[in-house]
């Protein structure tokens, strides 16, 4: 029995159910889109709303040697889903038993595990390991008495708004662009480790943070961004790079807090992203790069003066 099915069975929600399912990455505007349709439907329709979300992208265990990054935490997620207002969110793991299921199988599941009445469905979106698509899907749903819905996709004028969408913007440094998809500020989040202290010596001492996970990290550059620590906002001018003026090295996310003194070692720090304000240049020496960092501390201020 998949974790999926056994998940459903173990419901008691005393109705059928409507259902959609997928990994959600970023629980973008597309994702919200699709949500509400299913909770509006869902209600019309007397059932209760369950979002199935998986723990892992399936092309984790389908293709181990993919390069796959998440838009969020599993935490992060599960809080973005559950503000939807959906009766039930439910993150499953997508196992070799889920893998192996046919699309009809899976409708059979979902019909004898949840009484699923309904499926949602997102545009171009496949199921089963022989990748039926909705309209394919519809004469095997009818037949058990589940109606499927497909949701069109949400564009923002110019690019159909995907989590593919979202990396892109990301991997360019645009998180402006990443934000307007996202329809909020793209964050990342990490434990704060011991670096090498050269931030101190500069004058400008900085969060060395680990990021949980395969989160997805924005291009190299100089971000304008706002740090929560323990609850409290601050602003963060953030480097993310190698540090090419030092003879290069790992890759690293730098926060600088703005107007705060204290010991972050072992905190968890959230980042949020407002605005890039340069790439990662390799500079002739400390005093050319000490005169750099004033300059992005104040035109961080600037970026962050009507958030914060």
């Amino acid at each position: 029995m998949s974790d999926l099915e056994q998940k459903l069975s173990n419901l008691e929600q005393g109705r059928p159910a409507a259902v959609t399912v997928g990994t959600f990455d970023g629980v973008h505007r597309g994702h919200r889109r699709l949500l509400e349709v299913l909770r509006l439907e869902a209600s019309d329709a007397g059932l209760a709303s369950v979002a199935v979300t998986f723990e892992k992208q399936p092309r984790a265990l389908i293709d181990p040697s993919s390069q796959v990054s998440y838009l969020a935490t599993l935490e992060h997620r599960l809080e973005l889903l559950g503000e939807t207002g959906v009766d039930v969110v439910l993150p499953v793991c997508f196992d070799d038993s889920l893998r192996n299921h046919s699309a009809d199988q899976f409708l059979e599941m979902l019909k004898r595990s949840a009484d699923a009445r309904l499926l949602i469905s997102g545009t171009g979106a496949q199921l089963g390991h022989d990748r039926l698509t909705a309209e394919e899907l519809k004469p095997l749903a009818e037949a058990r008495g589940i109606r499927i819905l497909e949701v069109p996709a949400v564009s923002d004028g110019q690019d159909t708004v995907s989590s593919s969408a979202i990396r892109k913007a990301l991997t360019e440094g645009d998180v402006r662009q990443a934000a307007a998809l996202l329809d909020r500020n793209y964050r990342i989040e990490g434990t704060v480790v011991t670096g090498d202290r050269r931030g101190r010596e500069l004058g400008f001492p900085t969060a060395n943070i680990e990021t949980v996970g395969q989160t997805a990290v924005p291009a190299n550059g100089i971000y304008a961004t706002i740090a929560t620590v323990a609850g409290k906002q601050h602003m963060a001018a953030t480097s993310i790079g190698v540090r090419p003026t030092f003879g290069g090295g790992d890759r690293l996310v730098e926060a600088y807090i703005l107007d705060f003194d204290a010991d972050l070692y072992g905190e968890h720090l959230q980042l949020e992203f407002v605005k890039r304000l340069r790439g990662e240049i390799k500079f002739d020496g400390v005093e050319p790069l000490i005169d750099q960092m004033k300059q992005d501390v104040t035109e961080t201020r600037a970026a962050l003066s009507g958030v914060l």
